[in-house]
């Protein structure tokens, strides 16, 4: 069932778990040396008993970083056991649309844009659609040859590397630095960059000023990276050009429009995704129990010159969820939602304020609409009408369904035998304006397509992992760049 809110909020219903899309779409960058400004958003689920953020360890040395210790998941938590509702598609309030057709032509994609920020790979191309037109597609040698799920749609091999990563991926908004575990890679010079003294959780700023790594909330200048020819960069100890902050894990970043602050949601009470290594069937179980009393907690930093300072916080309810991510804007906030009895449930989107007077933050977040869409580690584009995501395949409440969608007659076909026991990951898009799931990728099973993310001008990165091969992909898609 849906949770109800005390909020008003928009439900978008589909019309099956997810559709199948698969013949096709119709259903300036600042070099800052200086050290970044930014207030964080720390996501907090408020329970008697559950312990503080878990601490990493690093007991797979086959693995860049560890796992993060799950101290707080209570055995009648799982994820997927009840299938989120179904229904008819409907269409999400003016809000939302208003906000999109705001942030086209005022959002970070056209700030970047009107900017002059060149994008990667888009050498003399007319078009976003245009770029990257000389990385060879995936082929049989890689990934497969036929993984797109939308007739049009390219999926480009970026690079591979032999490295097993952990957690996620992400990119500069430029599309040039691909952040794997703690190796940052350089596509223009084809190099991998150390990013030393970090454990996880790569992250950038949508205006290309920074990044970040845990633990510590570790800020860097682009600089760092875009400065000579480095090998290395020091994102702790004696001569860092790194600043701590307290974002915590699972940050992600965002800047306001006017040129102003820089925020960090980060996600005290998260899923801990790092699907892929074994058999994945369902989306990761929480940390902790997203309980009625859930929390955001935003909290204002200060940069003083010396470093950073904590302004003030204040928290806003946001029961029965987590894993909140910021849109690029700070504008929006969306969140993963579970039942009462602890079943994930889908998305809810907010409208994220926050200001301060001296000290005094003001924060409130005002619910706009839930999407019942399974799935896990949502992105937004730059321009903020879309969202990204993966979902795991091969067991659990969405079994059927997700049979269905890749052409078996159910759970039960003989032909899904393979997904139900090595599992598979596919990336998805939605539009925030109708709420539809579309499907980009096809993985065969043991493959995870995971971790999808936008760079500015709407191109997808993933990370593709594969069963009993140290060896990992990135891809691009421009699946998003076809939609009407």
């Amino acid at each position: 069932m849906l949770v109800r809110s005390s909020m008003r909020a928009h439900i978008v219903r589909t019309p099956s778990l997810f559709p199948t899309c698969a013949t096709g779409l119709n259903s300036p960058p600042m070099s800052s040396a200086s050290t970044i400004r930014f207030a964080s958003i720390t996501l907090l689920a408020s329970l008697a008993g559950c312990s503080d953020d878990p601490t990493p360890n690093a007991t797979d040395s086959g693995v860049d970083i560890g796992s993060p210790v799950d101290t707080g998941k209570p055995a009648d938590v799982v994820g997927n056991d009840t299938p989120a509702p179904t229904g008819d598609a409907g269409s999400v309030s003016a809000e939302i649309t208003a906000h999109v057709t705001a942030m086209a032509t005022m959002g970070w994609s056209a700030l970047n844009r009107s900017r002059g920020m060149m994008m990667h790979g888009c050498a003399g191309a007319a078009r976003p659609q245009d770029c990257l037109a000389t990385v060879p597609l995936a082929d049989d040698t890689n990934i497969g040859a036929n993984r797109s799920a939308i007739t049009g749609a390219h999926l480009r091999l970026l690079y591979a590397s032999n490295n097993r990563s952990g957690f996620w991926t992400r990119s500069s908004a430029d599309g040039r630095f691909v952040g794997r575990s703690t190796r940052l890679r350089d596509l223009s010079r084809e190099a991998d960059i150390s990013a030393t003294g970090a454990m996880y959780d790569p992250a950038f700023y949508p205006d290309n000023s920074g990044y970040m790594y845990q633990p510590g909330g570790r800020n860097c200048p682009m600089s760092s990276l875009t400065t000579g020819t480095p090998a290395s960069v020091a994102v702790t100890g004696a001569g860092s050009p790194c600043t701590g902050s307290s974002a915590s894990l699972y940050q992600h970043l965002a800047a306001s429009l006017d040129g102003g602050d820089y925020w960090a949601s980060s996600a005290g009470t998260a899923a801990w995704d790092d699907g892929g290594h074994t058999p994945t069937l369902t989306e990761t179980p929480r940390n902790e129990r997203w309980t009625a009393t859930a929390q955001t907690s935003i909290t204002l930093m200060a940069n003083t010159g010396a470093g950073f300072t904590n302004i003030g916080s204040r928290s806003i309810p946001t029961p029965l969820q987590g894993d909140g991510v910021i849109s690029p804007s700070s504008r929006l906030l969306i969140t993963r939602f579970v039942d009462d009895v602890g079943a994930y449930q889908g998305y809810v989107l907010h409208r994220l304020e926050a200001s301060r007077t001296g000290s005094a933050v003001m924060a409130s977040s005002r619910e706009l609409v839930r999407y019942p869409v399974q799935g896990a580690k949502p992105g937004f584009s730059f321009d903020e009408r879309f969202i990204t995501f993966h979902h795991y395949i091969g067991g659990g409440p969405t079994a059927d369904a997700d049979a269905r969608e890749l052409g078996f007659t159910g759970s039960e076909d003989p032909g899904f035998a393979e997904y139900a026991t090595q599992g598979a990951a596919n990336v998805y898009i939605m539009d925030l304006r109708t709420g539809r799931p579309i499907r980009v990728t096809t993985m065969g099973p043991g493959q995870y397509a995971l971790y999808p993310h936008f760079r500015s001008d709407g191109w997808i990165y993933f990370l593709v992992r594969t069963l009993g091969t140290q060896r990992e992909q990135v891809i691009a898609s421009d699946a998003a760049l076809l939609t009407p």
